[in-house]
């Protein structure tokens, strides 16, 4: 018979080998080695949310407190902003329980991240670490492209725009698909936890904004294929890591 701290204790233990993987994942000399332990812990980033999604239900049949929904805001500035907001609105939206609101301002974009306080934290992590990376890959293209000094200065930042948003995208699309094989590996029971969870986060949403209408959909200026291609292929190298600090409000300067 399982005990009330088991699924606590099996949760503690996958975030502990979370961690380790990535640290392995990024210490190994061997790019086969280190993708192996990165694909690993991606999954059980996804196996994580569900467990602690699967507590929380859990809690609520049994008439205990459900963990707390939380807000946290997210600021982009800089001249990136447009795509950034999108690619890590997608990349928040993949993890399947926590609603994204925007907000546009003269100079900044604004994500409100709503959703369970450990959904929301982890994601937040995560943009931390990938705003990182994004960054670091983007300079290391950019230093070999070619014909880049025929481009105007507008050119150029569609370039590099377009380059994180197809590093982002590829990013959302791997955690897309570890959650649907994970939800498939139990049936409806895992898609019915989620589900609980996502219509919380609704709740949350409603009552924190009750008067919220649908924004209109901007069209966002587009960078070449190319530059497209070469994010996204940069984007399947990224390392999914939740092991980054984050305080109460994060401002993501470009």
């Amino acid at each position: 018979m399982k005990t009330e701290q088991e699924p606590g204790r099996k949760a503690e233990k996958t975030l502990k080998l979370i961690t380790k993987l990535l640290a392995k994942a990024a210490n190994t000399p061997f790019p086969a080695e280190a993708q192996a332990f990165q694909e690993h812990a991606e999954r059980l980033m996804v196996r994580y949310g569900i467990e602690q999604a699967t507590i929380d239900a859990e809690a609520g049949k049994s008439g205990k407190p459900q963990e707390l929904m939380v807000e946290e805001r997210v600021e982009f500035s800089g001249q990136y902003r447009v795509g950034q907001a999108r690619g890590f609105t997608m990349i928040a939206l993949a993890f399947n329980t926590v609603r994204v609101l925007q907000a546009t301002g003269s100079s900044k974009k604004v994500l409100y991240l709503i959703g369970a306080e450990s959904d929301v934290a982890q994601i937040v992590r995560l943009l931390v670490s990938l705003r990182l990376q994004v960054e670091s890959a983007m300079t290391n293209w950019w230093i070999s492209y070619l014909n880049k000094d025929f481009l105007s200065a507008h050119e150029k930042t569609l370039e590099r725009r377009q380059f994180q948003l197809g590093f982002l995208m590829t990013v959302a699309g791997r955690i897309e698909s570890i959650y649907s094989a994970e939800v498939a590996t139990d049936g409806s029971g895992n898609e019915l936890v989620l589900s609980s969870r996502r219509d919380r986060a609704d709740e949350h949403v409603s009552v924190l904004y009750p008067a919220i209408r649908p924004a209109r959909r901007h069209t966002m200026s587009m960078g070449s294929p190319s530059a497209h291609s070469a994010g996204s292929y940069a984007g399947t190298l990224a390392r999914v890591n939740s092991s980054v600090g984050a305080p109460g409000r994060r401002t993501l300067e470009s």
